[in-house]
């Protein structure tokens, strides 16, 4: 933390990533600090756009003294390796739904942040919506009988 603020990094400079970094921006508890992403034109321009630093490599963001967090951006399936290693570098995780794809990979990201003791967090803005709060309530309950899959 510099100065009082998050330092924050977004990995993953796609379609949602511009959300992210908007809202960082108008958090006066954090800052966007630097961004990666594999394809170099992409992170690059969207870097300048919010005149940040640019890493092609996450590890690298990762790496910087200055990221207390990051948001996960990449596509789906593509959470889990990124979130390891942030825990693994003592960064917390502010990961795009889905966690990932396959329940032993969440399980895996999980267990990486709880032995890390770094925080992790999925983006689910549908979670405040009132058939959303039913539905957890009918699972809570158990009036849905054990879950085994949901899409």
């Amino acid at each position: 933390m510099k100065d009082g603020k998050l330092g924050w990094g977004i990995v993953g400079c796609g379609v949602i990533a511009p959300w992210h970094a908007e809202s960082v921006k108008r958090c006066s508890d954090a800052e966007l600090v630097a961004v990666s992403d594999y394809v170099e034109a992409k992170g690059r321009e969207f870097a300048e756009k919010y005149g940040v630093a640019f890493h092609r490599d996450y590890r690298e963001l990762l790496s910087r003294d200055d990221i207390d967090v990051i948001s996960v951006c990449t596509p789906s399936g593509l959470h889990g390796e990124v979130t390891v290693a942030a825990a693994e570098a003592g960064v917390h995780v502010l990961c795009e739904k889905p966690l990932e794809v396959t329940k032993e990979k969440m399980d895996a990201m999980i267990r990486a942040c709880r032995e890390r003791g770094v925080k992790l967090g999925c983006v689910f803005q549908r979670r405040t919506y009132r058939a959303s709060q039913m539905v957890r309530k009918a699972v809570e309950e158990g009036k849905l009988g054990k879950l085994v899959l949901a899409d």
